[in-house]
């Protein structure tokens, strides 16, 4: 028998032990759907690392993802991950789900934490239009425009040659810019997981292009995508301030995910 995720939270008779289980069951779906993004960007450009207990992407031409992910945490792998680091043989940035013990260990250091969102696309009775400044990245032009708006965006380098691979495997993830005037203004990407579901990436306003509703015509059209492509639900990250916006479309916060810089020097 299936349980409909938000309606558990509302009704009575299900056992708080099962509304637990499934908020946990689809704030992995949500964190699944991340890591197996980064995982296909990292085998597009060779740059993945698969170890039983952790996988990392490193990039010195990109800051993105660049990161260490999926994460078995136990305190021999953390040893370990600390030695690489002060090697330089891994990304200094780490991705782990807020139940973590990171916190207390003085070799790391929070950057910044997202929400991690949900919506059932089989609940949207929105007829989403496609904007006419919506244009898929398809060519090695379209994916500079898209690596210029996103790293102006974001404040981190994002390379257009990964933009490019990303962008040319088209199977089942796509990347799209907001142009307008001849100038690109905004980015997005929906990415289709084994899972069924969509997930939304990178959706970022130049600063030239903020408060003019660009990241909601892109988060719009990203939808559309998924309902398009039957997707079961849609799934993101946000940011505190992002949250309340993506709530108004409907999406629901299941969790969160926290990022960790490794500090340099300081004692095991």
């Amino acid at each position: 028998m299936g349980y409909n995720v938000k309606q558990s939270l509302t009704s009575p008779w299900i056992p708080l032990a099962l509304i637990a289980k499934s908020k946990n069951q689809m704030n992995d779906k949500i964190t699944n759907n991340l890591f197996e993004f980064w995982t296909l960007i990292g085998k597009l450009t060779n740059k993945l690392t698969e170890t039983e207990y952790y996988s990392t992407i490193s990039m010195s031409d990109s800051d993105w993802p660049n990161r260490i992910f999926a994460l078995k945490e136990s305190d021999s792998v953390i040893k370990e991950l600390l030695k690489l680091n002060q090697e330089g043989s891994i990304p200094d940035l780490i991705t782990v789900d807020k139940l973590n013990s990171f916190k207390s260990n003085k070799n790391f250091e929070l950057l910044f934490w997202q929400k991690n969102m949900a919506l059932n696309l089989k609940s949207v009775n929105v007829d989403y239009k496609r904007d006419k400044n919506i244009q898929q990245v398809k060519t090695k032009s379209d994916s500079v425009y898209f690596a210029k708006t996103a790293s102006e965006s974001f404040g981190y380098r994002v390379d257009c040659d990964v933009i490019f691979k990303i962008a040319t495997f088209m199977e089942n993830v796509h990347l799209f810019n907001y142009i307008k005037d001849d100038e690109s203004l905004g980015c997005g990407i929906v990415f289709f997981d084994s899972y069924n579901n969509a997930g939304l990436h990178m959706i970022g306003t130049h600063p030239k292009g903020r408060r003019q509703g660009i990241g909601k015509i892109m988060t719009e059209n990203l939808l559309l995508e998924a309902i398009n492509n039957d997707k079961n639900f849609c799934v993101l990250h946000a940011s505190l301030m992002g949250e309340p916006i993506y709530r108004k479309l409907g999406f629901e916060t299941y969790g969160e995910i926290e990022i960790y810089k490794f500090l340099k020097n300081k004692g095991n």
